[in-house]
């Protein structure tokens, strides 16, 4: 499995209209699972879309969050079914 470094920010708000400015922002909302809790997070669509692309969901991500190195597994992929955009990301830790 390769890895690959990638920085996220926390999402702040949820919801069908914040996700949509999140990809009018060429963003990608997710999710970072945490021990008992979930963190929304965003992607940014050019740092993410390449490793996911080409490597599937079989890759290793060290995750930079709040100046936290957090090593991350990819845990699922949400895409459109016509044009295979990445819609979501999940992320368990390590």
């Amino acid at each position: 499995m390769e890895e690959f470094n990638i920085n996220v920010k926390r999402r702040e708000r949820s919801g069908t209209s914040a996700v949509r400015k999140i990809k009018r922002e060429e963003m990608i909302p997710g999710v970072l699972y945490q021990e008992d809790k979930s963190i929304p997070i965003t992607f940014m669509r050019d740092e993410i879309k390449p490793i996911l692309d080409k490597n599937g969901k079989d890759v290793l991500l060290n995750v930079d969050f709040n100046g936290q190195k957090i090593k991350t597994r990819v845990q699922e992929v949400q895409r459109e079914v016509i044009n295979d955009e990445i819609l979501h990301v999940d992320l368990m830790p390590l």
